[in-house]
């Protein structure tokens, strides 16, 4: 009763502590889609992958997430999430209509094939000083797509490196346009305001915004009252007004306007010294943020490139793996096995396709194997020995020791005169099998 007790204690915490990621999920879940909605696609992109960090079956996320890669251009990543949230869920799946919209447009597929190519070899040239033709290469791949995100980032890129700060700022605004919190864009467009000017305008108009003060009912305009005078008192008040001013310039104002003068000439001179030693400063630190972006942009686009490719290959098997099973499914078992055995099994690692795989593996080991042997019998006793012994081959692919097919085939090469070779395969399956029933079969047809 105690162990009882125990275990039920156990899974009791095991349920809950699995509730409670779910939640978690749920929540990240939640301002993802939030964020979604307010066109902050790479803010949301983040909560999404923490959703499916602690639930990795939230479907709606993973649907989510893949829409989110689709509307940034990134096709095959959005593939990817769709055909995994497919296999954690096969039905009432929102996937299942996405794959189906992207399949059902003529060409997608290769299409977005292309561009990946394309933006590949536009990334070449900019890193072996081909950026004339990358900027024309990448002009076009954003005329056929114009929401992909990281043409429009490396195109801005590379206006920037020729100084083009307006055409670098085209660019970004598409970026923001399509997500509005894109760090990497954000960057850049503080420093594209910067060379043209516009950071210090939005500044101005920030300050004006805030420094009028409007006139309010309580204040008053008080008129000025101008006294009379005569005509002689204006003539005796001008004349004196003259001397004076006369005297004040030469003995006051022109010695202080000097000095003044020769003050501000020095400020000034201090202050363009200062402020081009502040500019040298800045323009050195930029070209150190520079190559620090642009160094880590090469690495993060090697990288992406490499898991663009790993993707692509993650579909073609997944595709390759659902053909295998469609076409043993529909009795065409001859296609089935030849694709079967095309496939370099110790390259399939992912988890979805490696039970995919072992499934498929267990099926051509049992039914397959039996199924070839028994059609290569029936052809035989048809005199069909060429379609014989081509079963009898795939037989013993799949189950390499097995010494039933081996013989059958040597039997076959017997009957069509090749002697040598058969009784080579008959010594084989004796050295190798003797406790076997068919290494006295196989004795018995060698002749001894």
């Amino acid at each position: 009763m105690g162990s009882q007790k125990r275990n039920k204690g156990i899974i009791g915490k095991k349920v809950d502590y699995s509730i409670t990621l779910n939640r978690i999920a749920n929540v990240y879940y939640n301002l993802g889609l939030e964020r979604a909605k307010l066109n902050d696609l790479s803010g949301a992109a983040e909560l999404l992958k923490k959703a499916l960090h602690f639930s990795k079956y939230q479907t709606s996320a993973r649907n989510l997430l893949g829409l989110i890669y689709y509307e940034m251009g990134e096709t095959a990543d959005a593939l990817i999430q769709w055909v995994i949230s497919m296999n954690l869920q096969p039905s009432h799946n929102r996937a299942d209509y996405y794959l189906e919209e992207v399949q059902r447009k003529p060409g997608q597929l290769e299409i977005a094939s292309q561009t990946a190519k394309k933006f590949n070899q536009a990334l070449w040239q900019a890193q072996h000083e081909g950026e004339d033709l990358a900027i024309m290469q990448l002009n076009r791949i954003i005329e056929e797509k114009p929401n992909y995100v990281k043409a429009n980032l490396l195109l801005a890129l590379l206006y920037m490196d020729k100084e083009d700060h307006v055409k670098a700022g085209r660019a970004l605004m598409k970026i923001l346009k399509i997500d509005r919190n894109n760090p990497k864009a954000l960057i850049l467009m503080d420093e594209v305001k910067h060379h043209t000017g516009r950071a210090e305008i939005e500044k101005n108009k920030l300050k004006n915004a805030f420094s009028h003060r409007q006139m309010e009912d309580d204040d008053v305009i008080l008129p000025k009252v101008k006294a009379q005078a005569t005509a002689g008192q204006v003539v005796i008040y001008l004349s004196l007004g003259l001397c004076l001013g006369l005297l004040s310039f030469w003995f006051l104002l022109l010695p202080s306007i000097r000095r003044n003068i020769n003050i501000e000439a020095n400020d000034q001179v201090i202050a363009y010294s200062q402020e081009l030693s502040e500019k040298n400063a800045s323009l050195t630190e930029l070209q150190q943020q520079y190559d620090t972006l642009s160094a880590q942009y090469e690495d993060t686009s090697t990288r992406l490139a490499a898991f663009e490719q790993q993707n692509a290959d993650f579909l073609s098997l997944y595709q390759r793996l659902t053909s295998i099973r469609n076409n043993y499914q529909e009795g065409n078992l001859v296609q089935a096995v030849t694709d079967y055995l095309s496939i370099d099994q110790s390259q399939v690692t992912e988890e979805p396709l490696l039970s995919q795989m072992n499934e498929i593996s267990q099926y051509m080991q049992n039914e397959g194997y039996d199924q070839l042997t028994s059609l290569g019998n029936s052809v035989w006793n048809a005199g069909d020995l060429d379609q014989a012994e081509q079963y009898f081959d795939m037989a013993i692919q799949i189950r390499p020791d097995d010494p039933e097919a081996q013989y059958l085939k040597a039997r076959i090469m017997q009957e069509k005169g090749q002697t040598a070779e058969a009784n080579q395969i008959f010594d084989r399956i004796v050295g190798e099998h003797p406790e076997s029933s068919y290494a006295q079969r196989a004795q018995t047809a060698r002749g001894y």
